[in-house]
């Protein structure tokens, strides 16, 4: 879940059925993207790197400043278009991919 408010997003992450075990190695890594160009790699608006702690439980809160000047077109247009601004959410260890979830905020 995530709520936008003047060029910031927050929200927390909740893994449904599976309380994980971090061991503190983990990483969550959170991105606001102009997703609307299918055809080409997302335009990063904003980006957040959190460093998750042994023992941690669900949820993780978070927030994430953005740029919406860096979109391919005005931002309040883009919002209108369902997946034309999406947050995308993974959380790894030593580069493996635990946890991945792209969500429309648009």
């Amino acid at each position: 879940m995530a709520t936008s408010n003047k060029n910031q997003i927050y929200g927390q992450i909740i893994i449904n059925n599976n309380e994980p075990n971090f061991n503190g190695d983990e990483i969550l890594y959170i991105s606001i993207r102009d997703s609307l160009r299918h055809e080409i790699d997302c335009i990063e608006l904003g980006s957040k790197i959190i460093h998750l702690s042994k023992g941690q439980s669900m949820p993780i809160k978070f927030q994430c400043l953005y740029d919406p000047t860096k979109a391919c077109m005005k931002f309040e247009e883009i919002k209108t278009i369902p997946g034309g601004i999406t947050l995308a959410a993974t959380i790894e260890r030593n580069e493996t991919i635990l946890y991945i979830n792209n969500t429309n905020i648009s």
